[in-house]
């Protein structure tokens, strides 16, 4: 059975395969050749490519602008067929034997596992098998509400979890004013763009999924959205020809079944509970730094400010669109946004108060 190793980093912001590959090219090489391995590596990494393919390494050059797809073995397969990396079947059913570069790298037994903490730069060493909370910790989240594990493991867990075997690059910790719903369309969009197209349930079902969690997020969700998503998940999980629409799935099935009453708050009192959706967010003018300049009377299209000059404005939330032009026109740093916790403003405009 010949073994495929892939580079290919599964989010562009944590290639921990290429990171630990760099460390040490020489000694991957002969490694490589000496196992007969085939390797994925990213098209735009001449150097590395180069420096199997002198030591005799075949080597498949891949789109680098998206790295899912290529945990399948049947799409890395096609790869080295001067084919596109499209799977015929779920990962398992090819004569290839497919395995991660950083898990070939580090060999059996590994104790650690390198980990971006919610988008950061650069990545840290964490013990492979953790808790929750320490994951919280290492990324500095008091008060953390559930970690999620990005692809191959698409695990949402709550925070008291306390059995985490980290196989994945990517960890994003959510904390009280972090918005499971807004966390959840973000990677369903990450998702979306990444199915191969070729079966109904991964193609259309991550359509379905992305499209439903945008809207939960922009107030045009709709009720029963949350029990749509629960009876579309198991179907995509059982069903999706990859891993991409499966993991996909069990994201959403997982954060809805800890997170469902948060996330239907969008739509039932159309209200954020955790304030971080920019929809549902109110612009507000201060008192105490308005001038009465009129910047932003003048700004607004829609006519939801009211205001003279000299006197403090007031923003008419009945008729605030939420577009941020007063947010932007005020110099003085009056208007602000606001989640949950509203300043207090006058229901009608009142005289500047001067400064002595």
């Amino acid at each position: 059975m010949a073994r495929i190793v892939n580079f290919m980093p599964a989010y562009a912001q944590a290639p921990a395969a290429l990171t630990l590959l760099r460390r040490d090219v020489d000694a991957a090489v002969a490694k490589a050749a000496s196992e007969g391995a085939r390797v994925v590596l990213p098209a735009g990494e001449d150097a590395l490519c180069k420096a199997f393919e002198d030591a005799g390494v075949a080597v498949a050059r891949a789109d680098a602008s998206f790295g899912y797809v290529y945990g399948n073995d049947t799409a890395a397969q096609r790869l080295f067929l001067g084919e596109k990396p499209i799977p015929s079947a779920v990962t398992g059913s090819c004569e290839d034997a497919l395995v991660g570069g950083e898990a070939w790298l580090a060999g059996d037994g590994a104790q650690t596992k390198l980990v971006w903490l919610n988008d950061a730069a650069d990545p840290v060493e964490l013990p492979a098998r953790t808790t929750a909370a320490e994951l919280a910790k290492a990324a500095g989240v008091e008060g953390a509400k559930a970690v999620y594990l990005g692809y191959p493991q698409g695990d949402v867990l709550p925070v008291d979890a306390t059995e985490v075997t980290l196989a994945c690059d990517l960890v994003r910790v959510l904390g009280p004013e972090d918005c499971v719903a807004k966390a959840l369309d973000r990677i369903c969009q990450e998702y979306r763009h990444e199915t191969c197209g070729h079966c109904v349930f991964g193609h259309e079902g991550s359509f379905q999924m992305a499209a439903v969690m945008h809207d939960v997020c922009t107030k045009h969700g709709q009720p029963g959205d949350v029990e749509l998503l629960q009876d579309l998940a198991p179907m995509m999980e059982g069903q999706s020809l990859c891993e991409v629409g499966r993991t996909m799935a069990k994201t959403v099935r997982q954060a809805l079944a800890l997170f469902g009453d948060e996330v239907a708050a969008h739509y039932t009192r159309k209200a954020c509970p955790a304030g971080d959706c920019d929809a549902y967010k109110t612009y507000h003018i201060l008192v105490s730094r308005c001038t009465g300049c009129g910047d932003c009377l003048e700004a607004c299209e829609d006519a939801a400010i009211m205001g003279n000059p000299g006197f403090v404005h007031v923003v008419d939330q009945r008729k605030c669109t939420q577009c941020g032009r007063c947010l932007e026109a005020c110099k003085e740093g009056a208007v602000v946004m606001a989640g949950n916790k509203k300043p207090k403003t006058p229901p009608k405009p009142i005289p500047v108060r001067r400064k002595k």
